[in-house]
């Protein structure tokens, strides 16, 4: 599962999209979760890309209550002979959706149930419709520019992501950003993660963790990447880094999957005269998320804590950092 990609769907729907005479659907197996069936699909004479997800038996689902917004629908498919005796749920871009986006949301999707499936204590079901409702509230809500600090938060992103692309992983490190895709760290790397915090302000460097896990994770080696930066006039704008990104998967053929990623970030071109403001990166460290490194851990905490938020200071952590060539050498990326 984990191999899927967003050109790879992409190319499964293309090769769907082909309408025999009659055909109102044509459907490709993609995997098998546990006892969940997943299917890529396309919706005909439209050729609407869609993702299947089918269920053992009948269950009681109300179509009414199915989640809603824009971008995408999502329907009960409850004519088609593939599945016969399953509940199966389509999710199918509308036709004013865009495409890039859609494949986004479905590898999303798809990994989510993937996690979904490993935890014994979570129903599938509820965590792949949880997930719908999450992408349709995204798509649905109306983006305005992003805040000054969220601008420093997506330059330092794209400054990790340009890091990776110079390392061996080169244009394939884009799979490597999972941030936009709501993953508790911004970057999974060869089973471990990095998540970057950047601030642009002066003084003492405060660092909101947003969740338990973000610092408490199964992955290895995790590393909490310290990006400062500064105002300056030989600094690059957001606009500027944006453009030379898109230079660079452009020709690796990715200019679109990162568009898309972009978007998801809230990032839209209408909004670059405000993204004007020039940084310069000043420092850049790590943290190795082991040992001493002080952070929240789910064993430690009582049962009755579900999620926290809490702010680390950074220059007080009093334990050994890491320059950002030795972090990609723990990666084995040297």
């Amino acid at each position: 599962m984990t191999g899927w990609s967003e050109d790879g769907l992409a190319r499964a729907w293309r090769a769907l999209a082909r309408q025999k005479a009659g055909e109102d659907w044509r459907f490709v197996h993609l995997t098998t979760i546990g006892q969940v069936s997943v299917e890529a699909g396309c919706h005909l004479p439209a050729a609407r890309e869609a993702l299947i997800v089918s269920f053992p038996g009948a269950l009681p689902i109300n179509p009414a209550l199915l989640p809603e917004g824009k971008g995408f629908d999502v329907t009960l498919i409850d004519d088609q002979h593939a599945f016969q005796g399953r509940t199966a749920i389509a999710l199918v871009r509308r036709v004013e959706g865009s495409p890039d986006i859609f494949a986004v949301i479905v590898v999303d999707v798809l990994r989510t149930l993937e996690t979904a499936a490993s935890d014994t204590q979570r129903d599938v079901l509820d965590v792949f419709l949880e997930r719908v409702r999450e992408w349709q509230t995204f798509m649905a809500r109306k983006h305005r520019p992003l805040s000054p600090d969220a601008q420093v938060g997506l330059i330092g992103e794209l400054w990790m992501l340009s890091a990776l692309m110079d390392s061996p992983l080169g244009p394939d490190a884009l799979e490597c950003w999972q941030g936009p895709l709501k993953a508790a760290q911004d970057f999974h790397l060869r089973g471990g993660g990095i998540e970057v915090k950047s601030t642009a302000r002066t003084g003492a460097f405060l660092a909101r963790i947003n969740s338990i896990e973000q610092l408490d994770s199964d992955r290895v080696p995790l590393f909490l990447c310290a990006l400062r930066f500064e105002e300056n006039k030989d600094g690059e704008p957001l606009v500027g880094m944006v453009t030379s990104m898109r230079e660079r998967f452009m020709a690796a053929d990715l200019r679109r999957a990162f568009d898309a990623l972009l978007l998801v970030m809230g990032y839209l071109d209408e909004h670059a005269p405000f993204y004007g403001r020039a940084l310069a990166l000043k420092e850049a460290r790590a943290f190795r998320v082991e040992g001493d490194m002080p952070h929240l851990t789910r064993a430690a905490l009582p049962a009755a804590v579900r999620s926290a938020a809490y702010v680390l200071d950074l220059d007080v952590l009093g334990i050994p950092t890491f320059g950002i060539r030795d972090t990609l050498q723990a990666f084995g990326l040297d």
